[in-house]
């Protein structure tokens, strides 16, 4: 088994997890499996939220080092159950290597949710909070068409390469101004629950959830990466929401 070709399997193996919402503890353990399928090897692996590094020992060439940036992050958890079931298969030897590259790529190329789907949920997300904020279901039904908005905004600004921290500031801001115009209108009972509701898809909750993981762990540059940006995205959040709703309390409120 050619050495060059595991490392850069494992890597590739690694950079599928973390880019879409592995924690960082999971994604060292896989890579390292995957390596230590050659006894002698010795592999090493440092692995933050924005890229990490794999090594192992060569036969003849001494130590063998890779590093992969990762530059654009999402959540995508199909594809990490994927790659996670694609690294047992070949540390439990029901795979050779070339089949596992072929796998790799496979795992690459999924496409993503289509875009209506994703705008719906983002609709049945918002209506079923709005319940359980114990709104009326003329709330529920706001939020649901509020929630679509949402996912058409941000679908817009992903096209348009938009920061995601900036896409939470103004997903919150056009948020609480369309539930604002849309209680003016009649729609709604309380413009409190439908703004909470409203704005959950853009809660960091992956994000928080796997810093904290990752410092139970001892993980502790990558959790607090991770929690720094779980704090900066709700932030951003509070700032869209709050900005608009001072405006709306100066011009008179309701």
């Amino acid at each position: 088994m050619d050495e060059h070709m595991l490392l850069n399997f494992a890597v590739g193996v690694g950079e599928i997890m973390l880019s879409n919402g592995a924690e960082t503890q999971r994604v060292e353990d896989t890579v390292e499996r995957i390596l230590s399928v050659q006894e002698g090897r010795m592999p090493e692996t440092f692995v933050t939220p924005t890229g990490f590094f794999a090594s192992i020992q060569g036969t003849l060439t001494g130590t063998i080092t890779k590093f992969r940036r990762i530059s654009k992050r999402s959540i995508n958890l199909e594809k990490v159950t994927l790659a996670n079931s694609l690294s047992r298969n070949f540390v439990e030897g029901k795979i050779t290597l070339e089949e596992g590259f072929e796998e790799l790529s496979f795992i690459e190329n999924i496409k993503p949710f289509p875009s209506p789907l994703v705008i719906l949920c983002h609709g049945i997300v918002c209506f079923s909070f709005s319940l359980l904020f114990t709104g009326t279901i003329y709330d529920a039904l706001t939020a649901f068409v509020l929630g679509v908005l949402l996912g058409i905004i941000s679908h817009i600004m992903e096209l348009k390469k938009v920061s995601p921290f900036l896409i939470s500031l103004l997903g919150g801001a056009s948020i609480t101004v369309f539930t604002l115009t849309f209680y003016l209108l009649g729609f709604g009972t309380n413009y409190n629950t439908v703004i909470t509701a409203s704005i959950m898809p853009l809660v960091p909750g992956v994000a928080l959830t796997n810093s904290i993981r990752d410092i139970m762990n001892g993980d502790f540059i990558s959790g607090a990466a991770r929690l720094v940006e779980a704090l900066i995205t709700a932030v951003a959040i509070a700032a869209g929401v709050g900005v608009v709703l001072s405006i709306f309390n100066m011009l008179g409120g309701i």
